[in-house]
C-alpha cells in the first residue's frame, strides 16, 4: 500500500516559498564552513537513519541526504516545494533509488504513521507556519518516532560577537554588487529567526522536545579591519585548524544555546516541553 495519501496542498499564496533555486545557497570555500557542513550531515544522519525503517527529509533541496539514507539502509523520502531543486535531485542521483514528492512541509501527503524519522536541515525558519508543521510531523511519525531539526542559530557566539564588533565602530567598505547583509541578520527569505528562544516555542501538544545539541562553534567570525576566521583558519597547518574546530565543536555540543547550529529532537507526547 503506498504511503502517499491523496491530502492536497493548501492553495498557494505568497506565503509559502515554492521557487527554491541553486542560485539561492551561499557557498564558502573556507574550512570552518567544509567542517560546518560535514559535521552536520553526520548529526543527522546518526539521528535520522534507521537500519530498514524510513525517513523523511522535510525540505530535502537537492536529495544528498537522502540519497545517504539509502546507504545506510534507512528507506529515505525527501519533500521538497521546488520544481527546481527536485529536479536536481534527480539529475544527480540518477542511479539512486529516491522517492521524491513535491508539497510544502506545513501539510504533508502521507497517511498518519508513515515514517520512523523526520529530519529538517537549515529549513525551518522558511516555512510560513511552522506549528502547522510539527502538527503534520507528529502525525505522519510513528508513535516511537523521532522528528530532528537542524536550525541556524542567530544568536550564536559568533552572531554575537559579531554585532558588538558592529557596534564598537567596525566600519564596512563594500563594492558595487558586494554582498552587504551581514552573517548575523537573517536573510530576507527567512520568515522566522532562528535561536534557541523560536526552538523552545516549537513542541505545541503533540510533540515534545527530548534534547538538543550544538555543531559548530565561531563560524563565519568576522573581526577588525580584513581578518576572518575561516581565512585564518585556511592559512595555518591543517592538524592545527582541525583541532580547533573540534575543539570548538565539543564545547557547541554542550551548550547550544551559543552553536552556530542548534539540532533539536522531538519525540511524539502530550507532555509540555523540556524547559531547557
Amino acid at each position: 500500500m503506498s504511503s502517499v495519501s491523496q491530502k492536497r496542498p493548501p492553495s498557494v499564496d505568497r506565503s509559502f516559498d515554492f521557487g527554491c533555486s541553486l542560485d539561492d545557497f551561499e557557498f564558502s570555500p573556507h574550512r570552518d564552513s567544509r567542517f560546518l557542513s560535514r559535521r552536520l550531515d553526520e548529526a543527522l544522519l546518526r539521528e535520522g537513519a534507521t537500519a530498514g525503517g524510513r525517513t523523511l527529509d522535510v525540505a530535502c533541496g537537492s536529495g544528498r541526504l537522502v540519497a545517504r539514507l539509502w546507504e545506510r539502509g534507512t528507506e529515505g523520502w525527501g519533500l521538497e516545494p521546488s520544481r527546481e531543486m527536485l529536479g536536481i535531485s534527480r539529475w544527480l542521483f540518477p542511479a539512486q533509488q529516491m522517492n521524491l514528492v513535491r508539497s510544502v512541509a506545513e501539510v504533508l501527503p502521507f497517511r498518519d504513521g508513515t515514517f520512523d524519522r523526520l529530519i529538517c536541515q537549515g529549513s525551518l525558519d522558511h516555512f510560513a507556519y511552522p506549528h502547522a508543521f510539527m502538527e503534520e510531523a507528529a502525525r505522519v511519525l510513528k508513535s516511537n518516532g523521532r522528528l530532528v531539526i537542524a536550525l541556524a542559530n542567530y544568536e550564536s557566539l559568533s552572531c554575537r560577537l559579531g554585532r558588538l564588533v558592529h557596534r564598537l565602530g567596525r566600519k564596512r567598505l563594500t563594492q558595487p554588487g558586494e554582498r552587504t547583509r551581514s552573517y548575523w541578520e537573517p536573510p530576507p527569505d527567512h520568515h522566522h529567526k532562528g535561536e534557541p528562544a523560536f526552538v523552545r516555542r516549537l513542541g505545541g501538544k503533540q510533540l515534545r522536545l527530548e534534547r538538543w545539541f550544538g555543531v559548530s562553534l565561531l563560524w563565519l567570525l568576522e573581526g577588525w579591519g580584513e581578518w576572518r576566521w575561516g581565512r585564518w583558519l585556511d592559512e595555518i597547518p591543517h592538524a592545527l585548524a582541525h583541532a580547533f574546530l573540534v575543539t570548538l565543536d565539543r564545547i557547541a555540543y554542550r551548550l547550544p544555546v551559543i552553536a552556530d547550529v542548534i539540532v533539536s529532537v522531538w519525540r511524539p507526547g502530550t507532555t509540555a516541553d523540556v524547559q531547557l
